[in-house]
């Protein structure tokens, strides 16, 4: 009894698991260098200033 449980928890683990995957292969979090990073946060301060 205690052999099935675990193995139905384990399937039901794996689908959680499973489902939390990205299967589309597209990233959310784009990645940037330091130099991009600075760059943007510099347009985005200036865009917020008024003149």
């Amino acid at each position: 009894m205690k052999t099935i449980l675990l193995l139905v928890s384990l399937i039901f683990a794996g689908f959680a698991i499973g489902s939390c995957t990205n299967d589309e292969g597209e990233t959310e979090f784009e990645v940037l260098t330091p130099d991009e990073e600075e760059g943007s946060v510099l347009l985005k301060s200036e865009e917020k200033v008024p003149n």
